[in-house]
């Protein structure tokens, strides 16, 4: 299984307008995102300049949000209001409402008081709000599965801001990274913002620098402040292997009709067992018995223990806990001097390694032209050897 991960490879701090420009150098088209940031129902308190820009060397994206109005404070509610009247999809807005309750709580803390009676001052900003509904917008037109982070970088030093001269990071930044794995670099300034922190904190799911994954695309937004390293922002969209765990569910068993055994397997297949087999073993008491074992998922361990439970002799069972890697796979079919037949096909790395053909449909095709099913299976190799290799 795969997942569709992005990861942002923090280089120098994080801000909403470095977010939204290193998502949209992925690859999204300008025109697209725009259509969908009209849904806000907001295009007349501002305007979005989007722009190349080379910084020290590397081609990224840049944004300006410059808005029509000046020193707007909301509560959340307000916030929460603009966002569930636009014409967004559900998603979006859920994904931007979360966002702005990161910053809500940290703001209370900070504050000392309630989350519903905090002014948003910068954050609450009609470029604050374009950054954070712009950047859910783009992580919905991505179609992203998981986002990973490295740790983040906050700078040093002091910064001017609403509530007057505050030490960087700004005790709103530092409270919503609680838990987050940061690094005071020797930046002077204040390179991750309120908003940065709350995208990233929100979002991520796991912070971790080391991540293998396969590279699809890279972007990099380059942010407004000049500090002596680059200001940017990378983002990666890559695919991960997903590892799969499954379930073994196991019993010894000494005293049961081997009729019994033939009636379980076809009760566990039908009940959705990913696979069931017996082998032959010795007890105490050099008892020759059975060793049952049945595969699934982690969902359905509670059914499987109450079947083996119920329909045999055991008086106990247990587990393991197993990874497994499959190929992807799909089922075709395709033509062969029997007629139809349908062959499961596995790939690995987006190649075709291997096709097989249904053993169901062979034993049919064998019993009907009464021949043996070697041969139906040599010439249905030959089909698929002819159309995949």
């Amino acid at each position: 299984m795969e997942e569709r991960i992005l990861y942002f490879d923090i280089v120098n701090g994080i801000s909403g307008d470095m977010t939204i420009a290193s998502l949209l150098n992925l690859g999204v088209p300008k025109e697209i995102f725009l259509e969908e940031l009209k849904k806000l129902n907001l295009n007349n308190e501002f305007s979005i300049e989007i722009d190349s820009k080379n910084e020290s060397g590397i081609v990224g994206t840049k944004v300006n949000v410059i808005a029509k109005e000046s020193n707007a404070h909301r509560h959340l509610v307000d916030i929460f209001d603009i966002i569930d009247k636009s014409n967004l999809n559900d998603r979006i807005k859920d994904r931007a409402k979360k966002i702005f309750m990161t910053v809500g709580e940290a703001e209370a803390k900070v504050h000392g008081t309630t989350i519903d009676k905090i002014h948003f001052h910068e954050v609450g900003a009609i470029d604050s709000i374009v950054d954070i509904v712009g950047c859910s917008i783009l992580i919905d037109l991505l179609n992203i599965d998981k986002v990973y982070s490295s740790c983040v970088p906050v700078g040093s030093g002091f910064v001017k801001c609403d509530h007057g001269i505050m030490p960087v990071p700004a005790p709103a930044t530092i409270e919503i990274l609680r838990g987050v794995p940061v690094r005071l670099n020797s930046v002077e300034g204040e390179c991750t913002t309120p908003t940065g922190a709350a995208i990233i904190k929100t979002l991520c799911s796991e912070f971790i620098d080391k991540l293998e994954f396969e590279v699809n695309q890279i972007g990099y937004g380059i942010g407004h402040k000049k500090f002596e390293i680059p200001n940017m922002l990378r983002t990666i969209v890559g695919i991960k292997k997903k590892e799969e765990v499954i379930y073994e569910i196991s019993c010894n068993i000494d005293d049961m009709s081997s009729e019994i055994f033939s009636y379980l397997y076809d009760k566990v297949i039908e009940e959705g067992a990913l696979d069931i087999y017996t082998e032959s073993i010795h007890m105490k008491k050099n008892r020759p018995a059975i060793k049952l074992s049945v595969l699934c998922e982690k969902k359905d361990l509670d059914k499987f223990n109450e079947i083996i439970l119920m329909e045999t002799s055991t008086f106990g069972i247990r587990y393991k806990e197993y990874k497994r890697k499959t190929l992807s796979r799909k089922f075709e079919k395709i033509n062969c001097e029997y007629g139809e037949v349908t062959v499961k096909i596995g790939y690995y790395k987006n190649k075709i390694i291997k096709v097989t053909p249904e053993y169901e449909e062979c034993k049919n095709i064998a019993k009907n032209a009464n021949i043996s099913i070697k041969f139906v299976y040599d010439s249905i190799n030959c089909s698929i050897k002819n159309k995949f290799f």
